[in-house]
């Protein structure tokens, strides 16, 4: 399994490759793996939020697949139909850029615990 390299600074989007790299020499990582929550993309519940993530050689390539990830989670949190989800994402999700970089641009969509009562 493979969860990155370490960062001691890096802003959002990693414009370059000057972030403060560090070593880890321990890291501790808990994944709950769920059978009744099947996914075609990663998801993560962090305390800022539900994040979904996009990975894609075309920056708006990888907003989209972050954006329609996020749109199917409202559905299966909320019941919420697809436009439903978009109009509220309009409103409570924020899209980042997750990294420049690589030849792979990321992005990632965020449904912040207080922006529709979210469980923390």
């Amino acid at each position: 399994m493979f969860s990155g390299d370490g960062h001691a600074v890096q802003g959002d989007g990693e414009l370059s490759v000057t972030a403060i790299e560090c070593p880890m020499d321990r890291v501790d990582l808990t994944f709950n793996l769920r059978d009744d929550f099947p996914i075609d993309a990663p998801i993560a519940l962090t305390p800022a939020g539900w994040i979904t993530l996009g990975f894609n050689h075309d920056l708006d390539e990888a907003v989209v697949m972050a954006l329609e990830s996020m749109l199917m989670l409202m559905n299966r949190l909320y019941g919420l139909e697809r436009l439903d989800a978009l109009a509220l994402a309009s409103l409570v999700v924020d899209m980042r850029v997750k990294q420049m970089v690589n030849e792979v641009r990321g992005a990632h969509a965020v449904l912040r615990p207080d922006a529709i009562g979210l469980p923390r």
